[in-house]
């Protein structure tokens, strides 16, 4: 697992990652702490957002790589809606699938 966050809510939804990291995990969880906007005009104290995170398996990582950048980003937002089906919760169960781990449940007598 490879985690990756900004703190600014206007951030593009992107992070660097080198490509030949990309073998090195199965999921990357891109957490928007989303604190207020910076940049231009915006000093932080407004904007701000509650966390968002998002847990892209590492092969749509691939398609999302831009390794002709000088920081070889990848850049979220180029999945347009397909995004929500990776955040929060939805995107955890992803994890929990992958290692075969069921919800947690109480059983009772």
């Amino acid at each position: 697992m490879q985690v990756k966050s900004r703190y600014a809510t206007n951030s593009g939804r992107g992070f660097p990652l080198k490509e030949v990291s990309i073998a090195a995990f199965d999921f990357v969880i891109a957490a928007f702490l989303n604190i207020g906007k910076f940049g231009g005009r915006y000093n932080g104290l407004e904007g701000a957002r509650n966390v968002e995170f998002y847990t892209v398996p590492a092969d749509v990582i691939r398609t999302l790589h831009e390794p002709s950048s000088t920081w070889q980003k990848i850049r979220l937002r180029r999945l347009g809606n397909d995004l929500e089906q990776y955040r929060d919760e939805a995107g955890f169960e992803l994890i929990a699938k992958a290692l075969g781990v069921e919800q947690p449940r109480k059983v009772r007598e």
